[in-house]
């Protein structure tokens, strides 16, 4: 029997959200939908796309953080069964546990004095309170969602796999959608599973598609990138399918360039394009930029990128391990 749970692993450019935003759309307004996603601006950007095309955000679907999803949806509801803590706050992202705190201590280990939740920790109480709940925490989700869409996949680890193996045993359809080459942001600190962190997702899923756990549906097609930048994209991961551009657009300036900061005002004046680097501490020499995180799933006709010492290593050897 095929499993109802699919992991669409895809290129830049494939639209990966788009199709997870259709896949909502199209199930009807009897299916009660969870999208969820890591990031403020990946979040953001799923509801405008769902509101530019419903006119509103259609009643059976919601849009939620993933971090609002666990503490409103996982946490709260059976959080005594940890801990006589009066209802949990939030989560905590700036302070983390004290380094001999052990999982057993449930106040040091995954809550702090003032009632929040350490961030790194708080799928792993949401596991931890399915646990001791006997299954309860999956079973009210699964009264609640009959399909949980995830976007953005890669930024998942440690015990937010535990809990994805926990979805995926469960009656609820789960379709996860992402990239592991484009892991920028990470969900916590945690151990746990670091071995399937980045590219080791993709031997996740393998390990659950041989399972029967899931299908995984590769796309290798990218409507966004010139055929130049899907090879040289390609040549950073020679084990993984090759990249097909479906962009057919031709405007007499396409591919990969190289520019000296000698060019780059009269550059950025000519083609306009926007302008990414890694973080706010880069000198982009007074021109507005995007970190690359926070860019990720958005279309641009011209960038150009600002790289890092490791990049410009990789540039100037083309050797992945020098």
């Amino acid at each position: 029997m095929p499993s109802n749970n699919r992991a669409i692993l895809a290129a830049a450019g494939a639209h990966k959200t788009e199709s997870l935003i259709q896949t909502a759309i199209d199930v009807g307004s009897t299916t009660r939908v969870l999208i969820t996603t890591y990031t403020n601006e990946n979040l953001d950007q799923i509801k405008r796309r769902i509101a530019s095309k419903c006119g509103i955000i259609p009643g059976n679907i919601t849009v939620m953080g993933w971090f609002p999803f666990l503490l409103r949806e996982c946490v709260r509801p059976y959080q005594n069964y940890a801990t006589t803590t009066n209802r949990v706050r939030s989560s905590e992202f700036s302070n983390k546990p004290d380094q001999f705190a052990r999982r057993a201590n449930v106040a040091g280990y995954f809550i702090d004095p003032d009632r929040n939740l350490y961030s790194d920790n708080v799928a792993d109480f949401a596991c931890l309170l399915n646990e001791r709940s006997g299954g309860k925490v999956v079973s009210r989700l699964t009264d609640i969602y009959d399909h949980i869409l995830i976007d953005e996949i890669q930024d998942m680890v440690g015990y937010d796999l535990e809990l994805l193996d926990l979805l995926f045993a469960s009656n609820i359809s789960v379709t996860v959608v992402g990239d592991p080459r484009q892991s920028t942001y990470t969900t916590s600190k945690t151990r746990k599973n670091k071995g399937f962190q980045k590219l080791g997702l993709f031997d996740w899923f393998k390990e659950r598609e041989k399972k029967g756990t899931l299908t995984i549906d590769w796309r290798c097609e990218s409507f966004r990138c010139h055929q130049d930048i899907c090879d040289f994209a390609d040549s950073l991961y020679p084990s993984l399918p090759a990249t097909t551009s479906r962009n057919t657009e031709i405007t007499g300036h396409d591919g990969i360039f190289f520019i000296t900061r000698a060019e780059l005002d009269s550059y950025i004046e000519k083609y306009q394009p926007v302008v990414l680097r890694y973080s706010r501490t880069k000198n982009t020499g007074g021109h507005p930029a995007i970190n690359f995180g926070a860019s990720k799933g958005s279309t641009y006709d011209r960038v150009v990128i600002f790289p890092t010492e490791p990049m410009k290593k990789y540039l100037k050897s083309r050797n992945l391990v020098s």
